[in-house]
């Protein structure tokens, strides 16, 4: 018997600040923006924002979970 599947979590990302959130979320915590797309590529998890050249090239400030690209 092959084991049960979990459904996958739908996401969404802030076409501002390209924060990636649960898609029953409507408003952005982080920038406080309402446009949020499920069209996004690309995963990129910020551990320590304050020492990561990556987040420094994309002028993130915050830890977190971040699209690399959003329509």
């Amino acid at each position: 018997m092959a084991p049960k599947r979990t459904p996958k979590k739908l996401l969404q990302a802030c076409r501002t600040c390209h924060k990636v959130l649960e898609a029953d979320k409507t408003v952005c915590p982080e920038c406080q923006g309402n446009a949020l797309t499920t069209e996004w590529f690309g995963y990129l998890v910020i551990i320590d924002s304050r020492h990561s050249d990556v987040a420094k090239k994309m002028n993130i400030e915050y830890n977190g979970r971040y699209a690399l690209k959003v329509r």
